[in-house]
């Protein structure tokens, strides 16, 4: 009579214990996620001079961080790749400057990343296994720097950057 008991109530929380492991699973997948922020860019046009402004927190200068800049580009989009000007600026320091190119395209035309629809996302990673030596807020600044006839860049839908745990 024990035995039926038992298993009874093993039958009735394996379930439960399926369902909470797979919500438990779904959510782990973002624990390594600090900060995530994206802008769209109206009409799906950049210009030249636009500077695109990120703000994130590190809470723990002791961990290592991996940054990415992630991109939402139509099909429409002319070009096969994407440059930026990128600086990164510490809570207090110099601001550390970069010339990016993301690949949007490969060498047949075919556009990297997961797509659906006529709208293409890819995460690039910028920075891997980065120390920031401070606590705080740092602010990476982004403007796009393809040579256009009339200084808009058509085709990029939305750009963002997302700040992980590495490991």
């Amino acid at each position: 009579m024990n035995r039926r008991i038992i298993r009874s109530r093993l039958k009735l929380n394996i379930p439960s214990f399926l369902g909470a492991l797979i919500i438990l699973s779904l959510f782990s997948c973002n624990l390594k996620v600090v900060s995530e922020d994206y802008r769209s860019l109206r009409n799906s046009q950049w210009h030249q001079d636009s500077v695109m402004v990120f703000g994130f927190d590190i809470p723990d200068s002791t961990k290592i961080y991996n940054l990415f800049l992630n991109v939402r580009n139509e099909g429409r989009y002319p070009y096969s790749n994407l440059y930026l000007f990128v600086s990164l600026i510490p809570p207090r320091g110099k601001a550390l400057q970069d010339t990016v190119e993301l690949t949007l395209a490969d060498i047949h035309g075919k556009w990297l990343g997961s797509g659906l629809g006529d709208l293409y996302e890819r995460k690039y990673p910028y920075k891997q296994n980065i120390f920031f030596p401070e606590r705080g807020r740092y602010t990476l600044k982004v403007r796009q720097g393809m040579r256009t006839d009339d200084e808009i860049l058509k085709g990029i839908h939305d750009f963002g950057i997302s700040l992980e745990k590495a490991h």
